[in-house]
C-alpha cells in the first residue's frame, strides 16, 4: 500500500497563483483483534503494521516478548491477534507489572544533542507531506530504530514493536519524539521499562508529574544544543 497519495492543487505564495503537485500522507484504518474479540481500532499511516501492533501490546503490557504472540494475520483493514494459551487479556494477572525499579542509565547530555540533530533530519516522509510524527529509539552504541506515523502515540508503538521483534533491552535505550508528551507517553515508558524520554516539543503537567513519581527522565524542547529537564536530571551529565 502507498504511504503518500499525490494531488494537483492551488498553491499562493506571495503575490503568485500556481498549480502543483502536493503529496499528502495516506491515512489507514486498521481494527486490531485479539483472541477473536475486537481490541481496538487504530488510524495509521500504512506502514510497519506488524511493529505497530507488536508495539501496541508491548506498551499496554499485555505481551513481553514476541513469543507471546502465537498467530499475527494482517489483512486489508483488519488485524487478527492469537495470544499463547497461557496468556488472558482479561486477566491483570497477566500484565506486565508496573516497573518501580528503572536502570541506572547515565547519557552524556552532547550524546543526547547529537542523537536529536540526526533525529531531525531523518524523515524524509515528513519533508514530503508535513504530516507525521516521528520516534527513534537509540541505543548507546548507536544502534537506532527510526519510525513514522501520522499519530504520536502509534509511532511510539511501532518503534517499541521494532524493538521487541529484534530483541532489544529498551530498559538500556532513550526515547526521542517529535510530538507532545502526554501521561500515557510516560505510561508506555514505564511499563516497558524504558527510562529516558526526549522530546522536540512539550510535556504536559500530568505527565510531569508520573515522570517525577516514577522516577523517569523526561526532557521537553530538546532542540539544538537546548533541552529541558524536567525529572530525574542525575541521568543527563555535562
Amino acid at each position: 500500500m502507498d504511504l503518500v497519495k499525490e494531488y494537483e492543487i492551488t498553491r499562493i505564495e506571495q503575490d503568485t497563483i500556481q498549480m502543483v503537485n502536493d503529496q499528502v500522507i495516506v491515512e489507514h484504518n486498521l481494527a486490531l483483534y485479539l483472541n477473536n474479540r475486537l481490541f481496538c481500532k487504530l488510524l495509521c499511516a500504512p506502514n510497519n503494521l506488524e511493529a505497530l501492533i507488536y508495539g501496541r501490546l508491548f506498551t499496554q503490557g499485555i505481551i513481553r516478548d514476541k513469543s507471546h504472540v502465537k498467530s499475527l494475520l494482517i489483512h486489508d483493514t483488519q488485524a487478527d491477534v492469537v495470544l499463547n494459551s497461557e496468556l488472558d487479556p482479561d486477566n491483570p494477572a497477566f500484565r506486565v507489572d508496573l516497573v518501580h525499579s528503572l536502570p541506572v542509565q547515565i547519557l552524556q547530555a552532547d550524546q543526547l544533542f547529537t542523537a536529536v540533530e540526526t533525529f531531525d533530519h531523518e524523515s524524509s516522509l515528513f519533508a514530503s507531506t508535513g504530516g507525521v510524527h516521528s520516534c527513534a529509539l537509540c541505543q548507546n552504541d548507536g544502534k537506532r530504530i527510526f519510525v513514522e506515523d501520522i499519530g504520536r502515540h502509534n509511532a511510539i508503538d511501532k518503534a517499541f514493536g521494532r524493538a521487541l521483534l529484534e530483541a532489544w533491552d529498551v530498559s538500556q535505550a532513550f526515547l526521542i519524539t517529535s510530538g507532545r508528551v502526554p501521561e500515557d507517553a510516560i505510561m508506555k515508558a514505564l511499563t516497558t521499562g524504558l527510562s529516558i524520554v526526549i522530546s522536540r516539543s512539550a510535556p504536559t503537567h500530568a505527565a510531569v508529574d508520573l515522570a517525577r513519581r516514577s522516577n523517569i527522565t523526561l526532557c521537553g524542547f530538546a532542540r539544538g544544543r537546548r533541552m529541558n529537564i524536567y525529572s530525574a536530571p542525575e541521568r543527563i551529565l555535562l
